[in-house]
């Protein structure tokens, strides 16, 4: 009835089971001696989803299943959840089927394990596959019947999924079972763990289940749910310690659900004052919850309210990358022209119309894609024949209806009625050839993507593989780094060998970008890697670098590296700069004598060495540009001021510390802009 609520719906479930999600991984059982390697794969999977990366999720699968700092159970789940966001739900299946299948799950997988079979059933349900639901849902709610403890949240949550499959079927009562003992699990677990986050578990629940009725405007049984998540809304906000963001985002949605309500029940008294109470929140003065309130506005009557609200619908969509899809134009568009038009706004009316004729012939292009994709993913499954036969039958008694019509008919018509036939019919055996030649191509044009992307993964793995993730434990040495490469596979490189009490260490920018940098990365890492081992000084190891790659080197590729040789007894660092970025020590760059030529143009060029005698009690951090020149969508630079800003302050901080910080420096600077270049950081302190 009202589109823009579905958006309302996605966004507060995503925001729920967020939540719910954190609250039952923190419980979980962990493995004292993996534990700080499962720490750093939360930051880098979370910071992937947070930025919503999923092809960066994928390739951080294959790489931590490969080095174990994931299990292959939460690998998949990570995989599955994140080829359903981008689409690809053939695959997604695939990957989760593999957890379903296993015999046995070790204990500290459970929560993965569940969340793949809830991601499993979600997916069938998109695809209205309610029968592929319940065959997955049903005896695993057998298997885990009477579970206590962690358990008997899973099995509240496989019971909603099969209601759902339930319901889509068409077996109401069925259902209403299945929810009311979802419902009633899920209660009983917050009265025995009374933390606001089980409470909140129990809004989820009841929220979700009233939109299900709401949808098939079933408004009886959505008033009943409608009111349990009210009462339990109640008990939430008595509550200490909730965060008053997810207090004030709660209250808002069931202002809007209890509007939903009203409006289908069509009292239009009782969806006002919702909608007033949803106004007093601060989650109603965003730019995302005008939108999301214009609509209901709109189904008010009170026109001009919702067009004046509408006025931030093209920002909204820059803000979240929108695009104008026709869903998108129904959903939001469409209702932005209505209350423009129904305000009396003739001219922002026309212009809203201008704008939704400028899109439409693209948007049903992209449709039309979308269409052809899913069409072709079909003929790749095992339901190829019965599709071809369904559409044979048809067609046949299609052919026998026109002939009994046309005997029918007098002999001038029927003549002309053969004669169109006959050329329809040649036009459509024309259509069709053409199509399968589409999705020939089509075919082979996602193969070769996947092969492509596949390919891409296994060199960003290798590639990743060749930086150390493990650093080096020596007492007063807090050593971190970190390697993001702007795309599958970048130029960037750092690595370190420790022999005694003597740290090489390198930190480096190939020219250019893609594979071509990538190699002679990889070529750079495994050289300092060998003359470090040999024990040579920083100035002869980038002598005997420079003349490596500048052998043969027809690309006339380089690397400006920093190399440096810290005494970790006595604090003495011997260095030697080529060609790279002045690292920053204590706050200030680091001021060098001699500024020697990247590594790989000229052989047996000279190189000078530089050094500290003690940077004990000192913080030093090498970087490369990807730091500072880091750009935002009106390609301003974080520049060199900026960096000394964010380090004046970081001599109490860690040095993984400092480099958290210096990323979200980053990513806040760019604002949503795709990064234009790898960023690489190693932060080393000396106590």
């Amino acid at each position: 009835m009202i589109k823009n609520f579905h958006t309302l719906k996605y966004a507060a479930i995503a925001l729920m089971a967020m939540m719910a999600l954190t609250f039952a991984f923190s419980s979980c059982e962990k493995s004292s001696p993996s534990a700080q390697k499962e720490s750093e794969a939360d930051s880098l999977i979370d910071a992937a989803r947070n930025t919503m990366d999923f092809k960066r999720i994928l390739a951080l699968c294959d790489s931590l299943e490969q080095t174990g700092d994931i299990s292959p159970v939460r690998s998949a789940y990570l995989r599955g959840d994140a080829l359903s966001h981008i689409g690809d739900h053939v695959h997604a299946l695939e990957v989760l089927k593999t957890v379903i299948d296993m015999e046995s799950i070790p204990s500290q997988d459970s929560v993965y394990y569940v969340a793949c079979v809830s991601d499993m059933a979600e997916v069938l349900y998109q695809r209205r596959d309610y029968d592929g639901v319940l065959r997955i849902g049903l005896p695993l709610m057998e298997k885990m019947n009477g579970a206590e403890g962690k358990g008997k949240k899973y099995l509240a949550i496989l019971r909603q999924c099969v209601g759902d499959a339930q319901f889509g079927l068409g077996m109401k009562d069925d259902a209403a079972k299945s929810y009311d003992l979802a419902f009633n699990a899920i209660q009983e677990i917050s009265v025995e763990n009374p933390v606001w986050q089980s409470v909140h578990n129990v809004y989820v629940c009841a929220f979700n289940i009233f939109d299900r009725y709401r949808e098939t405007t079933d408004y009886e049984s959505a008033e009943k749910w409608y009111n349990r998540q009210d009462s339990v809304l109640a008990i939430f906000l008595k509550l200490d310690g909730v965060p008053s963001s997810v207090v004030d985002r709660m209250v808002a949605i069931n202002c809007l659900a209890h509007a939903q309500l009203a409006i289908g029940q069509k009292n239009l008294a009782k969806a006002n004052r919702a909608i007033a109470d949803y106004q007093k929140t601060e989650s109603s003065k965003t730019l995302r919850g005008q939108i999301d309130g214009a609509a209901f506005l709109l189904e008010t009557g009170r026109y001009a309210e919702a067009a004046d609200a509408y006025v931030g619908l093209e920002q909204l969509f820059a803000e979240l990358g929108m695009d104008a899809s026709l869903e998108n134009i129904t959903g939001y568009v469409l209702n932005k022209f209505q209350a423009n038009y129904k305000a009396g706004r003739r001219d922002s009316a026309l212009a809203v119309a201008a704008y939704i004729v400028e899109h439409l012939d693209s948007a049903f292009a992209k449709q039309k894609a979308s269409d052809a994709a899913e069409l072709a993913t079909v003929y790749q499954t095992q339901q190829k024949d019965a599709e071809i036969a369904q559409q044979q039958i048809e067609l046949s008694r299609q052919r026998w209806i026109g002939t009994l019509v046309a005997l029918a008919l007098l002999t001038t018509f029927f003549i002309i009625y053969t004669w169109y036939r006959r050329r329809a019919e040649h036009r459509l055996g024309e259509a069709h050839v053409k199509l399968l030649k589409a999705y020939d191509q089509l075919e082979e044009t996602t193969a070769a993507k996947e092969r492509i992307e596949s390919e891409l993964r296994i060199a960003r793995d290798i590639q990743m593989s060749m930086v150390p993730n493990d650093f080096p434990e020596y007492e007063g040495l807090d050593m971190y780094a970190e390697m993001n490469p702007a795309k599958e596979v970048g130029g960037d490189l750092y690595g370190y060998v420790l022999q005694g009490s003597r740290l090489h260490f390198c930190l480096g920018d190939v020219s250019g970008k893609g594979v071509p940098a990538s190699l002679f990365m990889s070529q750079s890492a495994r050289l300092f890697r060998t003359l470090a081992t040999e024990g040579l000084s920083p100035v002869d190891i980038a002598v005997r670098m420079n003349n490596e790659l500048a052998e043969n080197n027809d690309r006339g590729m380089f690397v400006t590296m920093f190399i440096g040789m810290l005494h970790l007894d006595t604090g003495r660092l011997d260095y030697c700069n080529c060609g790279h970025n002045a690292p920053v020590i204590d706050g200030e760059f680091l001021k060098m004598q001699y500024d020697n030529q990247p590594l790989g143009l000229w052989e047996d060029d000279p190189f000078e060495g530089e050094t500290i005698e003690d940077i004990r009690g000192h913080q030093l951090l090498v970087y490369t540009d990807g730091l500072n020149e880091a750009e935002n969508e009106q390609k301003q630079l974080l520049g060199n001021a900026r960096l000394l800003e964010l380090m004046a302050d970081t001599q109490d901080m860690s040095s993984h510390e400092v480099i958290e910080k210096l990323k979200s420096a980053v990513e806040a600077h760019r604002a949503g802009a795709e990064p234009n270049d790898d960023l690489t950081l190693m932060c080393i302190t000396l106590k």
